[in-house]
């Protein structure tokens, strides 16, 4: 097995060249810049290979996919999901495959376990084409948290089949990775993620933008994401109404975003703060000029908006189930909750709300790690998988994995 990049160890002094004409098949499902963190991971990818001359072609069932200079971006037919309009269910159809053999790619890369995923994994072993799969979502515990469990017995045997069909299944955290293994899927490598350099930082704090959210002399509370089921917005609700009914004043509570909870949240929370969707600047305003990020989500890979928070000079509250809680144990950012225990984010957070001591400690140590996570430094782990890839003969499939061998990923 092999491990790249992962936070507290030294990247490799050498790395072998990356092969001159890559041409990289990516078919990445959602293709709507900065829509989630599985699409800005993506978006950040193809400049790195766009900087080393790799072509790339990307095939999404997004209706209106962004379109990117010298990147094909082709549309695949697909249906919306019933409980969740946003993602769809994509179709594959003979276009699809006459599209792929025209464009000849040394490689593929699968980022969604869809029937379009299935047929291309297919496609890659017939033409012996090396075949990369990247884990971005964990749908199953969407199940789980919609009460669906008993979904998810059927489903596993299904993504056990499809991820070890992968020459190279990439992980965004030790913690999915681990999960994966306990099922069978074999994981070759951490992916983390990055951060765009200078984009997030206290310095673009501003009292202005404070005084617009009426947060005189108050703390707030931000959260930061999609307004959908899965991000724990039901505890995010009833921490709002603890602080409501035991301080005075209670925190001002801002939520960055927009989803299908947005009408049904400003109901519940009818005097917290909803700028809407927030890029640039404005977003980089939006986290410095806040105190805490709450981010009660259980269902996370990894967890974008906790690194961009701690790089903003926030420190993070987030669950002991999920992804977001490695990046806290890694750079000291923030505290860890119970999941779905209301009372005890509430608990975290009035701690760091009224211990101005402890407050600073964790501040300052999360600014101080969470330094060199730029993108250029985590995406070499794709790259150097690319060019292993490629040089080496695609085998049949991969042979399973268990959590011990993964957790000897380090």
């Amino acid at each position: 097995m092999t491990s790249y990049g992962l936070p507290g160890h030294q990247a490799r002094n050498s790395h072998p060249p990356f092969p001159d004409k890559m041409r990289v098949a990516i078919y990445a499902g959602m293709f709507i810049q900065d829509f989630d963190g599985a699409t800005k991971t993506l978006f950040e990818l193809i400049r790195s290979l766009r900087q080393r001359r790799a072509e790339v072609a990307v095939w999404s069932f997004s209706s209106r996919p962004t379109l990117l200079p010298e990147v094909p971006v082709f549309r695949v037919p697909a249906i919306s999901l019933p409980f969740y309009p946003d993602y769809r269910f994509a179709l594959p159809g003979a276009s699809l495959f006459r599209q792929i053999r025209e464009f000849d790619p040394g490689l593929i890369h699968l980022t969604v376990p869809d029937s379009v995923g299935l047929g291309l994994a297919g496609l890659a072993k017939v033409k012996r084409i090396p075949l990369l799969m990247s884990y971005h979502t964990d749908f199953i515990s969407y199940l789980d948290e919609r009460n669906l469990w008993y979904l998810s017995r059927t489903w596993w045997p299904i993504l056990r089949w499809y991820y070890n069909r992968a020459d190279s299944l990439l992980v965004p955290s030790r913690d999915s990775g681990s999960k994966l293994a306990r099922h069978g899927i074999q994981a070759a490598s951490v992916w983390t993620r990055g951060l765009p350099e200078g984009r997030f930082s206290p310095s673009f704090r501003s009292e202005s933008l404070r005084r617009s959210w009426r947060a005189e002399g108050k703390k707030v509370i931000l959260f930061s994401g999609r307004f959908a089921w899965f991000k724990g917005l039901q505890v995010f609700v009833q921490v709002y109404d603890l602080f409501k009914k035991k301080n005075r004043p209670a925190p001002v509570f801002v939520l960055l975003g927009r989803g299908p909870l947005e009408v049904d949240l400003k109901k519940r929370m009818p005097e917290a703060i909803f700028p809407g969707y927030l890029a640039g600047d404005d977003l980089s305003t939006a986290y410095a000029s806040a105190d805490i990020l709450l981010f009660p989500s259980t269902t996370e890979t990894f967890g974008n908006v906790i690194q961009e928070a701690i790089a903003s000079g926030l420190p993070a509250v987030v669950s002991d189930e999920g992804g977001c809680q490695e990046i806290i144990n890694q750079t000291g950012g923030g505290l860890v909750a119970q999941a779905r225990k209301s009372l005890s984010f509430y608990q975290m957070c009035h701690r760091l709300l009224t211990d101005e001591t402890l407050y600073q400690r964790i501040r300052n140590t999360g600014l101080l790690n969470i330094k060199g996570r730029d993108w250029e430094t985590v995406n070499r782990v794709v790259l150097e998988e690319y060019t292993r890839l490629v040089s080496s003969p695609p085998r049949w499939k991969a042979a399973p994995a268990d959590s011990a061998s993964f957790s000897r990923l380090s």
